[in-house]
């Protein structure tokens, strides 16, 4: 069982992202549709054997990865996904291998480990390792600058780069130069929070405020937000309860897939004269 602590460090960060890019170097792409998991596959395991990818064979699970040190393996996929989860999930297996060499694997995957970014656990490692290895920097950050932040402008960048939303909402905040976070919330609690380097604020932590469009909707009053709409800045910032004149933008959408909301916020007016 993997440890966990309360996050994964920016320098084994970018050690998965490393990898990836390593691997991926192997095929000199050019193109998100290059992209080529079952060469990566074989690629990353290739002096060994390769790892073979397989599809069927899984019930509850989404993945699972077989492989010995020192040899090849297998990596089996659930039938009938969606393109870009069965990519994901193939990516995610691939990045066990590659960053965890030293241990015996016999690992399935649902989509509840799809969804964890944010602690110091090798499956974190895995999905940062995945993300890069399906939506490299070197491709990836020019395209977030196509468009106003928001998730419609997530859902085009996952279908361009064939991958899950979740992954593209991580890699978007890790490399667009807009004011944005994201929040992951497991029912009417906030899971975990990523923000881009430059949204300086603390995003507040615990129960979804009822007077965000996320809180509207675990509260029956609302669905999904479907764009970008204004959100009291105390509803989602810390230390700034009294403040009622501002808003924020934000964006929630429920994901059945992951069983979570998905919040894309955004601070499209300035606060930086608050800063300390």
């Amino acid at each position: 069982m993997a440890t966990r602590s309360s996050g994964l460090s920016e320098l084994r960060q970018q050690e998965c992202r490393r990898a990836a890019r390593d691997l991926l170097a192997q095929l000199m792409v050019g193109a998100p549709s290059e992209i080529d998991l079952e060469t990566l596959a074989y690629k990353a395991a290739e002096k060994v054997g390769g790892l073979v990818i397989e599809d069927g064979g899984l019930d509850t699970a989404e993945g699972r990865l077989v492989a010995s040190p020192g040899k090849g393996g297998s990596i089996r996929v659930k039938a009938g996904l969606h393109l870009g989860r069965r990519r994901f999930t193939i990516a995610h297996e691939i990045g066990h291998f590659v960053l965890h060499p030293l241990v015996p694997h016999d690992r399935q995957h649902s989509a509840r480990d799809f969804t964890i970014w944010n602690d110091a656990s090798e499956e974190a490692e895995a999905n940062v390792f995945a993300a890069e290895l399906l939506m490299p920097e070197f491709l990836f950050k020019p395209r977030c600058r196509m468009g106003t932040p928001s998730l419609a402008l997530l859902d085009s960048l996952k279908n361009e780069f064939q991958c899950s939303l979740m992954a593209t909402a991580f890699q978007y905040v890790h490399y667009t130069n807009e004011q944005v976070a994201l929040v992951v919330s497991d029912g009417d609690q906030i899971s975990w929070v990523k923000r881009a380097k430059d949204f300086w604020p603390m995003v507040q932590l615990g129960k979804i405020h009822p007077h965000s469009a996320a809180g509207e909707r675990v509260a029956g009053k609302a669905g999904d937000s479907g764009k970008m709409v204004r959100s009291p800045v105390y509803a989602w910032l810390m230390n700034v309860e009294n403040d009622r004149e501002r808003d924020i933008m934000e964006d929630s959408r429920f994901h059945d897939y992951y069983g979570r909301t998905i919040t894309l916020l955004w601070m499209k007016e300035d606060l930086s004269n608050d800063r300390e």
